[in-house]
């Protein structure tokens, strides 16, 4: 266990159970935006710590927090950053929960691996109530969304949108249920170079009526520098 977690991890980690304020938040927020590796680090632990997210809080054993730290951080290894940061602090409730189970689960690969780019973005709203970390792979033209914040409505769903420079937008596809979805990019989105628009509104089942966003658009953000990794 001790050579599974690297920092970086450790990041992903924090800004995924939403640990980081400040300075720290705004830093991984942007590394988020423009790299790639640790987007996918922040997606996979956005997918496991989002299957434990219906669990009851509970209180570990006694000693469970001095075993716990002598598996993961023997005093012969260095001290990672989520020890020095003082993290175990701030894991309580259900969190402290999620930590346990991390501690002997073997997270396994983020993402699949890709040979072509990797894009990611994050989508919030202005209230901060809604969120979504997406993964746009240019290998598979395909889009990886993982929700961490918020829903549709009842007796609504979400729907996927996204367009190019100067271009209306279009349905990429609905998001009816679940954390985590992979749709299938259309062709003309495919096509996209430059700068890809994406977007996420709320829709009555079956999705939009009208080919455009009609509910709540939760928000949308501009992925710069789309390529196409065949060409």
């Amino acid at each position: 266990m001790t050579d599974i977690f690297d920092e970086d991890d450790m990041l992903a980690a924090e800004y995924a159970m939403g640990l980081l304020s400040g300075e720290a938040h705004v830093a991984a927020r942007s590394r988020v935006a423009t790299d790639p590796a640790f987007a996918a680090r922040v997606v996979g632990w956005e997918v496991q710590l989002s299957q434990m997210a219906d669990l009851d809080p509970v209180a570990p054993p006694s000693g469970a927090r001095d075993a716990l730290l002598q598996r993961l951080f023997p005093e012969t290894a260095p001290v990672p950053l989520w020890k020095r940061l003082g993290l175990w602090q701030a894991l309580t409730g259900g969190a402290l929960t999620v930590a346990v189970a991390l501690a002997v689960v073997d997270l396994g690969p983020a993402v699949p691996p890709s040979l072509g780019p990797l894009y990611a973005a994050e989508i919030t709203s202005d209230a901060r109530d809604f969120r979504v970390i997406a993964l746009v792979d240019k290998t598979t033209n395909e889009i990886l969304l993982t929700r961490t914040a918020g829903a549709a409505p009842a007796g609504r769903i979400l729907q996927v949108w996204a367009h190019g420079p100067g271009e209306p937008a279009q349905s990429v596809g609905i998001w009816p249920d679940g954390e985590s979805v992979t749709l299938p990019l259309p062709i003309e989105i495919a096509a996209v170079r430059g700068t890809l628009t994406l977007g996420i509104s709320e829709e009555p089942p079956g999705g939009s009526p009208t080919g455009q966003p009609s509910g709540r658009v939760f928000g949308t953000v501009d992925v710069p520098g789309v390529t196409d990794p065949r060409t």
